[in-house]
């Protein structure tokens, strides 16, 4: 079977998927799921325990394929547990049943005033915009090239969280181990050290906007993947992200752009850098259309990738979400785009 008859094929399950998808959702009421969802609300969530489930069912197909195989695969499969006493001292833990290691996240942390909080323990990094968006509310089936390449992802470390009085500013700082996720431990003497500033322009209803840049400085004697570049590389490493969300009525902006300065003791330098853009547009109350520009430059450490990913989000009630993706790769042909179809559930 040629190319565009694979394609055709794969668009018209697509089709039939969402229509009965959508036939199913539509036969219910929205009064009725509200009224469902408030009362989840009431048994699950507390302020001393709250209890959540993600749960991801993902098609991936590719025409031609340079690796791995077409077909289903349940792609997230989480919960997370979570509450705070007396309005100070709080806790999380979150969980996959899909992976190893399988704690996501478990840390601690306390609030001496409203707007300021101590966290301590495994948690994400305060870098990237939109790693720090969770898995079930980003806005395609995967993140960016560029934040699986240069974020700091999950680490062990400590940091301070907090807002200005009038809450248009968030100010985050931390001191990590710098290891991989999954490594419990420090594999130096050095630690890595991370500072955000957020700012909220605009928050009114539908309207919203924020403004935010990062920086990550770090000092590695032992070779170790950073990101996924190789883990052959060792030397001074620091990195700053900029990024923006904004959301006008129907219209969604969001972008952000992640640069590197990469130094061995070699006197080898090394600047990889990549970015993203994306816009949005809501086609109805329960439907839309994405379309980004995804960009990334390894800077001779590994591969560049270019691609235009085009999306549609649909939310038919507030449990569940589809997310059609089509990934264009601009520096190969057409064969080897990808079809990404994910379910999911989650509250």
């Amino acid at each position: 079977m040629d190319t565009t008859h694979k394609i055709f094929k794969f668009l018209f399950s697509t089709a039939l998927f969402c229509l009965v998808f959508t036939a199913l959702s539509s036969a219910q009421q929205k009064k009725q799921q509200n009224s469902e969802y408030k009362q989840l609300q009431e048994k699950l969530k507390t302020d001393t325990f709250s209890f959540g489930l993600l749960i991801q069912g993902l098609a991936d197909i590719q025409p031609e394929r340079s690796a791995g195989h077409n077909g289903f695969k349940a792609s997230k499969g989480r919960f997370k547990i979570s509450g705070i006493f007396d309005g100070r001292f709080g806790y999380n833990l979150q969980a996959t049943m899909l992976k190893t290691p399988s704690v996501l996240d478990a840390n601690v942390y306390y609030k001496p005033t409203a707007n300021l909080s101590i966290k301590g323990g495994v948690f994400k990094s305060p870098f990237t915009h939109e790693y720090n968006t969770g898995a079930g509310s980003i806005l395609f089936v995967n993140r960016s090239a560029v934040v699986n390449q240069l974020g700091t992802k999950r680490q062990v470390g400590v940091q301070i969280d907090g807002f200005t009085p009038n809450g248009l500013l968030r100010y985050t700082a931390g001191v990590f181990n710098g290891s991989n996720y999954g490594n419990n431990k420090n594999d130096d003497d050095y630690l890595q050290y991370m500072g955000r500033l957020e700012g909220y322009l605009n928050n009114n209803g539908k309207n919203r906007a924020k403004v935010g840049v990062s920086v990550a400085v770090e000092q590695k004697d032992v070779p170790s993947a950073y990101g996924n570049i190789p883990s052959t590389f060792e030397g001074d490493q620091k990195l700053m992200t900029s990024y923006f969300s904004i959301t006008q009525g129907k219209i969604l902006l969001d972008g952000e752009f992640i640069y590197s300065w990469l130094e061995s003791p070699a006197a080898q330098n090394y600047n990889p850098y990549g970015y993203y853009a994306t816009v949005g547009y809501y086609v109805a109350p329960k439907g839309r259309l994405l379309l980004r520009w995804d960009s990334f430059t390894g800077d001779n450490l590994t591969g560049d990738s270019e691609s235009l990913i085009a999306g549609f989000n649909y939310y038919p009630s507030s449990f569940a979400k589809v997310k059609l993706n089509y990934i264009l790769p601009t520096d190969q042909s057409v064969e080897y785009s990808t079809f990404l179809v994910a379910m999911q559930i989650s509250f």
